[in-house]
């Protein structure tokens, strides 16, 4: 049986070619919000490959989580006695590497921006319409930082495939 049938590695591995599909398209694309929905869609990509990797590993040490975080992991593993190395690394990335960053875009991406207090204008018709969005989204990464994120994922999930044995 392979790997990505043994232990549903196929999910992990959609999320990252979906996630590669939306920076594409991003750099595709002239309209801007447009474009910013494409990086949206990446940032939720690969995040969720970082979800599926997780599974990945409850499956590969065959735990019973159904719901998998890095610390639910590294709790049923310390309760077998074992460390995995994957979660040891996966919690330094998520502290200060790019796991981290990965995770406060998504988190940005959840939930709207603390809006601006509208200026006051003239009272003309057209100015009774609120614009809600008055400067660029700074907080979503662009194309070139999603695709790096993109490379490093997948080079790490592909080197702890590379190191998963059966024990």
């Amino acid at each position: 049986m392979t790997r990505v049938a043994r232990y549903h590695a196929d999910r992990t591995n959609q999320k990252l070619y979906f996630a590669r599909l939306s920076c594409q398209q991003a750099e595709q694309v002239e309209h801007i919000q447009q474009a910013q929905a494409h990086r949206e869609a990446a940032v939720f990509h690969l995040q969720g490959a970082v979800m599926a990797f997780l599974q990945e590993l409850v499956r590969y040490y065959r735990l019973n989580d159904s719901q998998p975080t890095l610390k639910s992991i590294e709790e049923h593993m310390a309760a077998k006695g074992q460390i995995s190395p994957e979660i040891v690394i996966l919690q330094q990335l998520a502290k200060d590497g790019f796991i981290a960053e990965l995770k406060r875009a998504y988190r940005m991406c959840q939930y709207a921006p603390e809006p601006s207090a509208p200026e006051p204008e003239d009272e003309t018709s057209s100015n009774l319409i609120i614009k809600v969005t008055q400067t660029p989204q700074a907080w979503l990464p662009d194309s070139a930082i999603l695709r790096e994120w993109h490379r490093e994922l997948t080079d790490l999930i592909d080197g702890f495939r590379h190191e998963m044995v059966e024990f």
